[in-house]
């Protein structure tokens, strides 16, 4: 009963004589003079008036001495009082607050708004997916999975988040249209191109669907996809879906009104038109335009392959491999020469060399049997040259569902190859793949995909080969 007597009071004598240190001085505490006055508590609520004198109670005069003596009997007689009763009753020593003031209550945290923590801060992949740029997502992460710690499924999410990598078809047709499709021609398939009708400049040209077998719209949307996908050091020219009705087709085509697409409409006989929900519509790749260009005779072999060899250590400038082609090719003039290393700019031979072994090993992959042009006269016809190296534009041919002979000649051609590209196809499961380059196989294009399965082991066992005898960095040299 003593030891809790002591405690109570205690309790109540510090509090008052706080009060009291608090109230003699303005400026300070016993401890610190210098100290500011307002307590803890003060911080958080405005202060207390007396309610006899209207005046702050921080501010109230200090008490008497026999203030003090009155206030120290009551608290005996209460504390006695309290004691003298049922220990039941009594309790455990509460707090005693200052008269008027209330205790302050903590709020409870509510979970549901709990403080979350910060993100993590995002990789380079992820900061160029972020900004759209998801062919730099995907180099990156490439880049990664080479040096064993990238994610693979990261990568497919960033192949799957490109528009141009998608299904979705490429909307052409816009209200208050303005634009036409016109012939293109300049082959043995049907070919158009999408006209600007303001200033007669193309778009993009057209590959339709057709029985013309030689040629498919769905094989240029592969090749294009796969480029992007695995890394190819040469360019192809953006290529998507799109479909249009017989009629907006018809009206686009009329809208081009000339003796050449009045003469064209006897290929139409060729157009496969699909049927749904009883409208007629024409699908098509929808390749972007490419305005300025020059063939480069990649059918005369001996002018660059001879530098596609594992012991070659200097390369001859680029002119003189320009001037050795176009020697076998369909023209030979300094005008071409000097309008290819225009275009060549800062590109090197070795630079090139890449360009010619990448598209070789690409073609060989899809069965791509026209890039070569059997007549001289077409040397040239279907490899491009524009700013910046080759630019790879007609990939109709590629995909068949037959055995191309010709492509395994031209890969043995070559026996340097880039390094990174081959470990990419090495790393990309082709049965993935196949989900991105041909959505919805028909039966001709999975016997098609299979080929190319067939072929991607071949063309690394190829490689394996060489590097074997050759060693790897006698080969993998880009």
């Amino acid at each position: 009963m003593t030891s809790r007597y002591f405690t109570l009071a205690s309790i109540f004598i510090s509090l008052s004589l706080g009060s009291l240190g608090c109230a003699s001085s303005g400026t300070g505490s016993a401890l610190h003079p210098d100290a500011p006055t307002t307590s803890a508590a003060d911080h958080s609520r405005p202060d207390v008036e007396d309610n006899a004198s209207g005046t702050p109670a921080d501010q109230s005069a200090a008490p008497s001495g026999q203030d003090i003596d009155q206030s120290a009997a009551t608290t005996e007689l209460v504390l006695e009082s309290g004691l003298a009763g049922d220990s039941e009753t009594v309790g455990e020593p509460q707090p005693v607050a200052e008269p008027g003031i209330e205790p302050e209550i903590e709020p409870e945290p509510d979970p549901e708004q709990a403080i979350e923590p910060a993100p993590a801060p995002m990789t380079p992949a992820q900061q160029c997916a972020a900004n759209d740029d998801f062919a730099c997502a995907r180099r990156i992460m490439l880049e990664d999975l080479r040096s064993g710690v990238g994610n693979i499924s990261e990568f497919w999410a960033y192949v799957d988040a490109d528009p141009m990598l998608t299904e979705t078809l490429y909307e052409t047709v816009m209200p208050n249209e303005t634009n036409s499709i016109s012939a293109l021609g300049g082959g043995s398939t049907v070919s158009f191109k999408y006209v600007d009708k303001a200033d007669e400049s193309a778009k993009a040209a057209i590959k339709p669907d057709q029985d013309l077998r030689q040629t498919m719209y769905r094989s240029e949307i592969a090749y294009y996809r796969l480029c992007q996908i695995v890394g190819c050091s040469f360019s192809t020219p953006v290529t998507r879906p799109v479909r249009w009705s017989k009629a907006d087709f018809s009206r686009l085509y009329a809208a081009s009104d000339s003796k050449k697409n009045a003469a064209y409409r006897s290929k139409f006989d060729h157009l496969i038109w699909a049927r749904e929900d009883g409208v007629q519509y024409l699908y098509a790749a929808y390749k972007e335009w490419i305005p300025d260009f020059v063939g480069f005779p990649i059918e005369v072999t001996s002018a660059w392959t001879i530098y596609e060899r594992p012991n070659t250590t200097n390369y001859p400038d680029l002119a003189t491999v320009f001037k050795n082609a176009l020697a076998g090719g369909r023209e030979s003039s300094v005008t071409t020469v000097r309008k290819l290393l225009g275009y060549a700019g800062d590109m090197t031979t070795r630079d090139f060399m890449q360009q010619l072994s990448d598209l070789t090993l690409i073609d060989y992959l899809t069965n791509n049997w026209d890039r070569y042009s059997g007549a001289q006269s077409n040397y040239g016809a279907n490899c491009h040259f524009q700013p910046g190296g080759i630019i790879a534009i007609d990939n109709g041919a590629a995909f068949p569902p037959w055995h191309a002979p010709r492509v395994v000649k031209r890969l043995h051609s070559v026996q340097t190859f880039s390094r990174a590209l081959v470990e990419n196809l090495r790393l990309l499961d082709p049965d993935d793949l196949l989900a991105r380059l041909i959505p919805n196989p028909t039966k001709e294009e999975l016997k098609s995909y299979e080929r190319f399965k067939e072929r991607r082991r071949d063309a690394l066992k190829y490689i394996d080969g060489l590097i074997d005898k050759y060693g790897v960095d006698k080969v993998l040299v880009f």
